[in-house]
């Protein structure tokens, strides 16, 4: 009778033990499989995270590539016409009047070192005139007398007109044209109001080096 309660106590005691083992053996199991799950979520938590770090580089790479745009308004800025420069000396044409070959009354002769002429109207009235600088850009030009081979003109005051205030500009444009402003003729500072337009309508415009 001992030795039966012996030998159930030892059977008790196996089967606890396999059980307890299994127990471990499936905790094990579970401990792996979860362990296996999380390193990989991992791993592809840093492979997303790689690949978005290498799209960030590739976007700044091209960004950094790609050339900026030139501005337009730069680039707009006219390269087909030459910029204006200083009106050199030479005859100089009326455009619209290019049929004037001789000079007749629509040219303007610019001449720094000595006097030139100026048509008023054609073939009836002329000037002599002189010429300074202004500017870079810009010449005066002044009344020096009536010319002598005037046909009309007689009973203008001439001699009361000022000799020192301009009578007329000359503007350099692109292309080397000039473009002529009439002033008008003075009388003590100022403008004589009778004889404000004479030689505007023949003078005034724009002129091209013949």
């Amino acid at each position: 009778m001992k030795n039966i309660s012996i030998a159930l106590i030892l059977c008790v005691l196996f089967f606890t033990s396999c059980k307890d083992a299994n127990t471990n053996e499936e905790d094990s199991a579970e401990d792996a499989t979860s362990e296996t799950y999380e390193n990989s979520d991992l791993d592809q938590d840093r492979e997303d995270a790689s690949s978005t770090s290498e799209m960030y580089d590739s976007d700044n790479a091209e960004l950094k590539e790609t050339p900026l745009e030139p501005d337009s308004k730069e680039d707009n800025t006219s390269n087909t016409t030459k910029a204006s420069s200083a009106i050199s000396a030479g005859n100089f044409i009326k455009l619209g009047e290019e049929n004037d070959n001789s000079c007749a009354c629509y040219c303007i002769n610019v001449n720094y070192t000595s006097n030139s002429e100026l048509c008023l109207t054609p073939s009836k009235m002329y000037v002599t005139i002189r010429m300074a600088k202004a500017g870079n850009q810009v010449t005066n030009i002044f009344l020096v007398n009536p010319s002598a081979k005037n046909s009309e003109g007689k009973d203008i005051p001439w001699d009361k007109f000022d000799k020192n205030a301009p009578i007329a500009t000359l503007t350099s444009k692109p292309n080397g044209e000039v473009e002529m402003d009439w002033l008008g003729f003075s009388i003590n500072g100022d403008l004589a109001i009778d004889y404000a337009i004479l030689g505007k309508k023949t003078l005034e415009g724009t002129y091209k080096k013949k």
